[in-house]
């Protein structure tokens, strides 16, 4: 049996916001794996030790006795940048672990690992870990337990295990790469609801400022990758191999799982677990226009959309007036967070982001709004070429066009993006502990830029969110919109300190 692990990691990366405002999501890619294993005849269990509420020890305790022949410890998040932020609980979780069980051969999956896999090898003392996204991967390794190959001394037992990274002796070996999967809706299907402790999840508090309850709560895929390259984000990392893309052109990691076989899982979601709260958790859902209506009559043709109260991600660029929105609010899809980043084309340009202006920005606004569809809008303060002007001139534009919420970051080079990979061949050194790539972490350290220090860009970014989220102008939006009880939630949520490491005297 494979124990797939969610160890918990919760209050390191939110601190008091784990408590009751952040969101609990069901590990998506857990269920992902375990639904290509049990597709190949594998046994498999799940661990939600974040979403249970488990302390790391009594975590690792469920695992010892749950006795599986391989345990697979997930490092993915609510995004990919999240599967940073948790790796300080999955070293824990790994080393704690094989020092009660030595005899279990554990794995670690996940974006980051993927990145720098040799690396995660010696800090969680795993017995493998793979190098890119793992179903492929988890198969071949498990049918060479099952063989009783573990306990091999030769340096070629796994060789033809691909994907994977591990250690014989003191030489790490890693295989050749692993061929992703390509026919989702046939081979990773998902699913897997019953392995979940399926009333413990609970939406973000924004999500619902309009509905009755945050619970139930569920997320899925549409689609799986993105055919951008935006410099801050690792999404490619399981498609990497070296320095390298392993596929030609940025769009190959994109693919998509059939209409039909979304809607599946959203109707069995609303009528088995009565779930309406959903978060569609594609990189980018508003992208591929017949597979957004698909989804989309689908969900109307079953009479589900006057039922749901989803939410998805969505860039500038892909917000058009051709009648997609229109299908989108029907299908009960009732927030798009818009990746707007930085009011200046200029600091855009540097990320690879500039394919729209402020123009577009507030156009594409604007039509969310005539559709009826609330707005989350993304911002990213600290990026490379960002000073204190720049980032004042985005929060201007926020202001301007007055979200229903604001998420505000700090920019994090996170390992194995462009902008990891820029700084590697500069010789700039980069922070190897974990904990502060976590935004809300108390350890926070976000990326300077050419001429603002880390500590600079934190205070500004969390000041200017407060700021926002206490002006008469948001919270005059807030009540008009959504009510008072929505308007004391927010007061209540900035009332919530975030505390710095970086910013104490």
């Amino acid at each position: 049996m494979i124990l797939f692990v969610n160890p918990p990691s919760r209050a390191g990366v939110y601190q008091g916001l784990g408590d009751s405002l952040a969101a609990i999501e069901p590990p998506l890619w857990i269920r992902l794996l375990s639904s290509y294993c049990e597709k190949k005849g594998i046994e498999t269990a799940i661990l939600d030790a974040d979403a249970e509420g488990y302390d790391a020890e009594t975590a690792i305790q469920k695992a010892v006795d749950a006795n599986p022949t391989l345990a697979v410890v997930v490092a993915h998040g609510q995004q990919p940048s999240a599967s940073t932020q948790v790796m300080p609980a999955v070293i824990y979780f790994c080393q704690r672990f094989k020092a009660e069980r030595e005899d279990v051969p554990v794995l670690v999956v996940g974006g980051h690992p993927a990145a720098l896999p040799g690396r995660t090898l010696e800090e969680t003392g795993a017995d493998f870990v793979c190098a890119g996204e793992g179903p492929v991967t988890i198969v071949a390794l498990m049918e060479c337990l099952k063989s009783g190959m573990m306990f091999s001394s030769k340096s070629d037992a796994f060789k033809d295990v691909s994907g994977l990274c591990y250690r014989v002796g003191r030489l790490i070996i890693k295989s050749t790469p692993a061929e992703n999967i390509w026919n989702l809706t046939e081979e990773m299907p998902g699913g897997m609801w019953d392995k979940l402790p399926m009333h413990k999840y609970r939406a973000h508090l924004w999500h619902c400022l309009q509905e009755q309850s945050r619970q139930p709560y569920a997320s899925i895929y549409s689609s799986l990758g993105c055919p951008y390259a935006c410099s801050f984000c690792n999404i490619q990392n399981p498609f990497r191999e070296g320095d390298k893309l392993k596929y030609d052109g940025k769009a190959n990691s994109y693919r998509m799982w059939s209409p039909a076989h979304v809607a599946d899982e959203i109707q069995l979601l609303v009528e088995k677990h009565g779930v309406t709260n959903i978060k569609i958790s594609d990189e980018m859902f508003v992208l591929n226009r017949a597979h957004v209506l698909g989804i989309c009559g689908e969900i109307i043709g079953r009479g589900l959309g006057d039922k749901l109260n989803m939410w998805a991600y969505a860039r500038v660029d892909t917000i058009k007036d051709d009648g997609l929105l229109e299908k989108i609010r029907a299908a009960g899809i009732k927030w798009i967070a818009l990746g707007i980043e930085s009011a200046s084309d200029f600091v855009r340009d540097g990320v690879d982001k500039a394919d729209y202006g402020p123009a577009d920005i507030y156009r594409a606004c604007e039509r969310l709004r005539t559709h009826g569809i609330n707005l989350i809008a993304n911002f990213i303060v600290g990026l490379p070429d960002d000073t204190t002007e720049t980032m004042r001139d985005t929060m201007r534009m926020a202001y301007e066009i007055m979200p229903d919420f604001l998420n505000l970051y700090g920019c994090q080079i996170y390992p194995g993006s462009p902008l990891w990979d820029e700084a590697q061949r500069e010789g700039r050194e980069l922070s190897g502990d974990w904990r502060t790539y976590a935004h809300h972490g108390y350890e926070c350290v976000p990326a300077s830029t050419r001429t603002l220090s880390s500590a600079e860009v934190l205070r500004f970014r969390d000041q200017a969110l407060t700021e926002f989220f206490m002006s008469p102008e948001y919270q005059s939006h807030v009540l008009t919109k959504f009510g008072p009880k929505a308007a004391v939630e927010i007061a209540e949520m900035v009332r919530v300190p975030l505390k710095r490491a970086l910013l104490e005297d």
